[in-house]
């Protein structure tokens, strides 16, 4: 085809692969969306590169889908038949981090932790993580907005984005947002594409806000005989002005998933248990601590370990990273679905999950960020059985929003909510949303298949 050979002329053959065993490699991400192998997979190594391939991609109307390391759970990184993938794992740089100014500024294909591991060597911080932060990059989080456990008391990827460098579709390059604390200059662009799913423009180049690295730090490990404990300790904990960097619930069933790696912690009885982790400065600290053991106690904790050495708080958390591999290894396919709901709400959608599994006769395990209400509601099923998992979402979607919450949290739309947030959103607010996309992208060539119905 004339515009795959524009390609490799101008990028240069090593950058723009054709080969199907290479393209293949490129079909799917880490949801259980259908694969679809795209006709090209484009390296780019640097801004001028996206340029270049943009111009020719929109001059031919080639949809075109932005891929850090592939690990939506929306399907937001599969392609669309026909189409190409743009690869961001040659632009891996992290370019600058100012102490002075506390910022960092990266390319896309930065691997989250490697950012932590950088600014935290310079006693900085950088608090968003997702539970894939070893292998997602920061690109990724910007177009989804991730969150993770630290959303709680520290917000989400849109809060430390300070400027963006993006190319639009039609390959014009433009900076958006400014590297300074304060900027009013205009609407909000750099929220705008925070969270955008590669819909309106590529993103080349990041600059993220940083903290000063919080001094104390621990993690506490409280177990419960079930949910229903765990979630009324979580309420109460918020409501007597708590505020941990991370809380974190986990069902019965992700717990017997997880299995080994969080035994030794956890006493015979447990059913559920909380992660729960404070970090800061002086009294404030220990108080916050002492005041969640007298909350824990009232609402029946089994037991409650408190961990301050390193060695023990990452095993801690490296069961709880663990916990989506492990119901991953249990050989079903999953639906991942990360709806929220006031807190206060959380023991009655963990509740309904039990009645949707006996409708449907699917296996139902939750998990997730229990201080901002964010649970991730994963949907067990075997192959051929993909009408009783749409019915499944469908329910527990309809009670979320029964209880006044939303159908997607961190996960972003992708392909597989965007007709859930159709149903959502007022209709006058949707198509505000989709007119926005056509005025950044008129061809319609920057993943056309995501988000919109």
């Amino acid at each position: 085809m004339r515009w795959i050979s524009r390609l490799k002329k101008d990028l240069g053959e090593e950058k723009v692969r054709d080969d199907y065993e290479h393209r293949s490699l490129y079909s799917r991400d880490s949801s259980d969306a259908p694969a679809v192998v795209p006709e090209v997979v484009i390296h780019p190594e640097g801004p001028e590169d996206v340029v270049k391939a943009l111009r020719i991609l929109n001059e031919s109307g080639i949809p075109t889908t932005p891929r850090g390391s592939g690990t939506s759970l929306s399907g937001g990184a599969v392609p669309r038949e026909g189409g190409v993938v743009i690869v961001f794992d040659r632009m891996n740089r992290i370019k600058e981090i100012d102490a002075d100014n506390l910022l960092a500024v990266v390319e896309p294909g930065v691997i989250t932790s490697r950012l932590h591991e950088a600014v935290e060597g310079e006693n900085l911080f950088y608090p968003p993580d997702p539970a894939s932060l070893d292998t997602c990059t920061l690109g990724g989080n910007v177009a989804e907005n991730a969150g993770g456990p630290r959303a709680l008391k520290y917000g989400t990827t849109k809060h430390y984005v300070l400027e963006l460098e993006v190319v639009t579709a039609g390959g014009e390059r433009m900076r958006v947002g400014k590297r300074t604390k304060k900027w009013v200059v205009g609407y909000d662009l750099p929220s705008l594409f925070t969270g955008s799913e590669g819909t309106l423009g590529v993103i080349t180049e990041i600059s993220l806000r940083l903290l000063p690295k919080p001094p104390k730090r621990i993690t506490l490990l409280a177990s419960f005989p079930d949910e229903v404990s765990a979630s009324r300790t979580v309420s109460e904990m918020v409501r007597r002005g708590l505020l941990p960097s991370a809380l974190e619930l986990v069902d019965h069933k992700c717990l017997q998933a997880v299995g080994d790696r969080i035994a030794p912690f956890l006493p015979k009885g447990t059913g559920s248990f909380l992660l729960v982790e404070y970090d800061g400065f002086g009294p404030e600290f220990e108080e916050q601590v002492s005041l969640t053991y007298d909350i824990s106690q009232k609402n029946g904790v089994i037991d409650l370990l408190g961990a301050e050495d390193e060695s023990t708080r990452r095993r801690l958390w490296e069961a709880r990273r663990r916990v989506l591999p492990s119901l991953e290894s249990l050989g079903y396919k999953i639906r991942h679905e990360d709806v929220v709901v006031p807190r206060s709400r959380i023991p009655e959608l963990l509740s309904y999950t039990e009645e949707v599994e006996r409708k449907t006769g699917l296996k139902i395990a939750s998990f997730g960020h229990a201080g901002d209400g964010n649970i991730h509601v994963n949907v067990l099923y075997e192959e051929g059985r993909e009408g009783d998992v749409e019915r499944a979402v469908n329910l527990v979607v309809e009670k979320v929003w029964e209880l006044g919450g939303t159908c997607a949290g961190e996960h972003g739309i992708g392909t597989l909510k965007k007709e859930l947030m159709r149903r959502e959103l007022p209709p006058f607010v949707y198509g505000i949303l989709k007119g926005l996309k056509r005025y950044f992208d008129p061809k319609g060539i920057l993943n056309p298949h995501v988000m919109f119905v």
